[in-house]
């Protein structure tokens, strides 16, 4: 009972954030002038983002698959794809259920340790802000106006940001090199515990810590930069076909380095606990267009609302498809039980 109180209080929470953020987004926002910019935008340069996404959620599972070659070599690719559009549309309906819910997936799929899989996803999410610092590295290079002034909060952002994952992998890097501290600190907390639990905990903990034995696997490095790399390349051309269907290139001149600074911008929205991005992404979109670039505000919201609809329905249609093909039982994951003994994934 308590759990389901918590996970309901989350989720909650979430739905709160997002709203906050939606109101933020558009208040006092001429929704006549909304509904007319989005009646007059090309919705076929709009659908173009999704093949681009899709191909994008392509490269990602591939590159996860050099992530998981350490737990599992000669994974289906297929599987890989599959776990990881149901876990990105489990994340549009409950935020963050994506991150146990694609772990549980490849472990069914592919019979593997769910809590090594899970050290993957985890390691992921620590490439994916390091990307990230990388593209805001490069703002000042591609936008000469007044940043700090019209965004003064993204400086500090990126600080924090910066400070918190360069710690957190210099502790992932510690614990592969010296895991037989990690473990004698694990023992240590773990002897005060009944002996079944102790192992059980010891045990998942080995598991999470194999998700990062691809750091001992430095000929994998060069294909998962490589990978990491058009990623984000592809995020930003997800990012730019758009701007043609409210015609911000003719009107504004955007080009490639605004879609870059767009792109990076938003991002921030993703990493906040909300389905989907919504509400955030809609803010940081909605703010990087209006205040750098000079967007009116009502293309700027409409520009939001539709990369953001396309972008999520998508993703549930595609998810809901490979859920259904693979008879998946979310609830085993997002229930709080006992994780598996095994390596098996059963």
């Amino acid at each position: 009972m308590k759990s389901r109180t918590k996970k309901a209080l989350q989720y909650v929470g979430s739905v709160g954030l997002a709203l906050l953020f939606l109101y933020l987004a558009f208040r006092g926002a001429d929704l006549e002038k909304v509904g007319e910019a989005l009646s007059r935008a090309n919705y076929w340069w709009a659908l173009s983002m999704f093949p681009v996404l899709m191909l994008s959620h392509a490269l990602r599972a591939w590159r996860w698959k050099y992530l998981l070659f350490p737990v599992k070599q000669n994974m289906r690719y297929r599987n890989l794809f599959s776990a990881l559009i149901i876990g990105y549309m489990m994340n549009n309906i409950l935020p963050r259920a994506g991150e146990l819910v694609r772990p549980y997936a490849i472990g069914k799929l592919e019979r593997l340790s769910r809590s090594a899989a899970l050290g993957t996803v985890f390691m992921e999410r620590i490439l994916d802000i390091v990307s990230f610092m990388i593209l805001i590295a490069f703002i000042p290079v591609v936008y000469s106006g007044p940043l700090t002034e019209a965004l003064p909060w993204l400086e500090e952002t990126g600080i924090w940001l910066s400070a918190v994952t360069l710690a957190i992998l210099a502790l992932i890097v510690f614990l592969m090199l010296r895991r037989d501290i990690a473990m004698r600190v694990l023992h240590w907390f773990t002897q005060r515990l009944p002996e079944r639990k102790a192992k059980l905990v010891e045990h998942i903990t080995h598991s999470f810590l194999d998700g990062f034995l691809f750091l001992k696997e430095p000929r994998n490095y060069f294909m998962i930069i490589v990978l990491s790399a058009v990623l984000w390349g592809l995020y930003i051309v997800m990012t730019y076909l758009p701007f043609y269907a409210f015609g911000l290139v003719d009107t504004y001149s955007l080009d490639f380095a605004a879609a870059m600074v767009v792109q990076a911008i938003s991002s921030i929205g993703y990493i906040m606990p909300t389905p989907g991005a919504t509400g955030p992404y809609h803010y940081f979109t909605i703010q990087t267009l209006t205040k750098l670039y000079g967007v009116q505000e009502d293309l700027a919201r409409s520009y939001a609302v539709v990369t953001h609809a396309v972008g999520f329905i998508g993703v549930c249609l595609v998810g809901i498809v490979f859920f259904l093909k693979d008879r998946l039982s979310v609830t085993e994951v997002l229930r709080e039980e006992r994780p598996e003994m095994g390596v098996d994934g059963s």
